[in-house]
């Protein structure tokens, strides 16, 4: 007999908003403002089409697009119908998309992106495509004045008769009058989120995630909560991440929906517009990954030398995830919010999609002590309900400042791999989640992430030469500030070095590049070589998530190398 004694996450969800008695608006998008009421009435209107739809309990339906109004609302009636939203990655093939679409018969697509898919989207699986326009739920002007100028595209596509705007799927289907809620089935999928990364074919891991291990999430959080209330009743969220994000949806969405917070959505995923919302929004809370700090801070910079010296006394919960920065890096970020009133230094944290969100976090209610002594930053003691391991290669727990395999147990584990039952019991044992990060512990208990195990080249001596280390070690030079090292298969184990110069360097790029030719030629093993150098401007480029795109960067060395062999 199955278990239905524990809650949807919907109605863990529905209750936290109710408890706000409509006091603070759930949400704001292009300036318009969302009431509590109003999100309720959403939430049902979709469980309304997606029951006229005629899916049930166990179907799957299919999210594609960033963060919308509406996104947020399909995630959430799903869940109270039962059916269960499979979120893809927005950055994968067209190939590996087709394998992670499932068992889908419905789709819904923000209408930017419907060219992306289109080739699936015309399977005959799918019954009904609902293409949904980022102008929907703006405010006026906006929604007068939006254009592929700003970002925002309106739909296109061949006249087919199973496309539906959501206005005409809400007139043909919203009348659905038959019951609404299901009972929540323990060891059902709530939801299918994805890695926000991708290996170079353009796969990402498609995870399984129950309601009891999201609302486990949330508990911990509220029991986090109790160090300083980070998610504060009345303060604001400033969301730009696409939904299978998983932990930016639970960090900046859920939570704050759930604490009586007011979430700023923006479907545009851009550093420079990441940039200046947050000096406009003045949010309270915030996640994005290092280069968007990065960036902010460089704008700021900008305009002190200009005179003018943003006030930041507004941030709260400042927090880097996804992908951080050097602890050089860091320092400066931390040095400047301090110098423009911010009561908080930034905040460092380390998620998982499989654990739903967090699973350590460096949070400090007010000063600015950071150690940055080491080449990786300091994420944190663990979250509440999270324990965390480091272990060897043969499965041994290592102890203080060793360096070894990230473990993780919490009751926010995932249910497994999707379609990948090997990868769910490989990285699932034990009630441990094998995460193949790379990282120790410290004596304080703070954990240090350097990069991912995959990330090596084995030297002719069978020695593991790990990339990252490599890569820190070009940073070592007082001439580079980033660096990235790719591996190329090919004879000889060469590698290619993309370096970004400091910005304040004046000096002969060429004769940093001997330097680094040199440093590299003693640092290495015998048998390892750099095939070449690649200077970027600024930064290094990153994609739509703000981690670093190593998908392009992986194809750009294999171009240097190739030049480099004609020489």
């Amino acid at each position: 007999m199955q278990d239905r004694t524990i809650e949807t996450l919907w109605q863990f969800m529905e209750r936290g908003i109710l408890s706000d008695g409509n006091r603070h608006d759930a949400l704001v998008y292009f300036g318009r403002r969302i009431s509590r009421q109003t999100f309720i009435e959403q939430v049902h209107l979709w469980a309304r089409v997606i029951r006229g739809m005629g899916l049930k309990e166990g179907d799957e339906l299919l999210l594609f697009g960033p963060s919308l109004p509406e996104f947020v609302y399909i995630m959430l009636a799903a869940d109270m119908t039962g059916v269960t939203a499979n979120l893809p990655n927005l950055m994968v093939t067209t190939e590996a998309l087709d394998s992670m679409v499932g068992k889908s018969r419905v789709a819904f697509v923000f209408d930017g992106m419907e060219k992306m898919i289109r080739q699936t989207l015309l399977r005959k699986q799918f019954e009904q495509v609902v293409i949904i326009s980022a102008t929907r739920s703006m405010g006026y002007p906006f929604k007068m004045i939006a254009s592929p100028l700003n970002g925002i595209r309106h739909f296109s596509s061949r006249h087919q008769s199973k496309y539906l705007t959501a206005d005409a799927a809400i007139r043909r289907f919203g009348h659905y009058d038959g019951p609404l809620e299901a009972d929540h089935v323990a060891g059902n999928a709530a939801f299918i989120f994805c890695s926000s990364g991708t290996s170079n074919k353009g796969v990402a891991n498609q995870i399984g995630m129950s309601d009891e291990a999201m609302i486990a999430m949330f508990q911990n959080a509220l029991v986090f909560n109790e160090n300083g209330n980070p998610f504060c009743e009345g303060t604001t969220s400033y969301c730009q991440l696409p939904p299978f994000v998983c932990t930016g949806f639970f960090v900046l969405v859920l939570a704050p929906l759930y604490r009586r917070m007011t979430v700023y959505l923006d479907p545009r995923p851009d550093v420079r517009r990441f940039t200046k919302n947050i000096l406009a929004l003045r949010p309270q809370t915030t996640l994005a990954t290092g280069a968007s700090w990065v960036h902010l801070i460089d704008h700021i910079d900008q305009l002190i030398r200009s005179g003018k010296r943003p006030d930041l006394s507004f941030f709260r919960f400042p927090v880097m995830g996804g992908e951080g920065c050097t602890p050089q890096a860091l320092q400066h970020i931390n040095d400047v919010m301090q110098a423009c009133g911010s009561p908080v230094a930034l905040t460092s944290g380390y998620g998982l999609s499989e654990t739903f969100s967090v699973c350590t976090v460096d949070y400090q209610p007010t000063g600015f002590d950071k150690d940055y002594s080491r080449h990786a930053v300091s994420v944190g003691a663990p979250f509440p309900g999270v324990t965390v391991g480091i272990f060897d290669e043969e499965g041994k727990q290592l102890g203080c400042n060793q360096r070894g395999e990230i473990r993780v147990k919490t009751r926010s584990l995932t249910m497994g791999y999707i379609n990948n039952p090997e990868q769910t019991r490989t990285r699932l044992q034990d009630g441990w989640l094998h995460t193949q990060d790379f990282g120790e512990l410290d004596e304080n208990g703070r954990l240090f992430v350097y990069g991912r195990m995959a990330q090596y080249i084995p030297a002719p001596n069978g020695e593991k030469v790990y990339l990252f280390d490599i890569a820190n070690r070009l940073r070592d030079d007082p001439a580079v500030k980033e660096a990235i090292v790719c591996p190329l298969v090919e004879e000889n184990n060469p590698l290619v070095a993309c370096i970004v110069l400091e910005d304040q360097f004046s000096g002969s790029p060429e004769e940093v590049l001997r330097r680094l030719s040199g440093i590299m030629k003693d640092y290495l093993p015998a048998g390892l070589r750099i095939a070449g150098f690649h200077l970027e401007h600024k930064h290094l480029k990153i994609n739509i998530v703000g981690k670093i795109d190593r998908h392009y960067y992986t194809h750009l060395c294999k171009f240097i190398s190739t030049k480099q062999q004609k020489k």
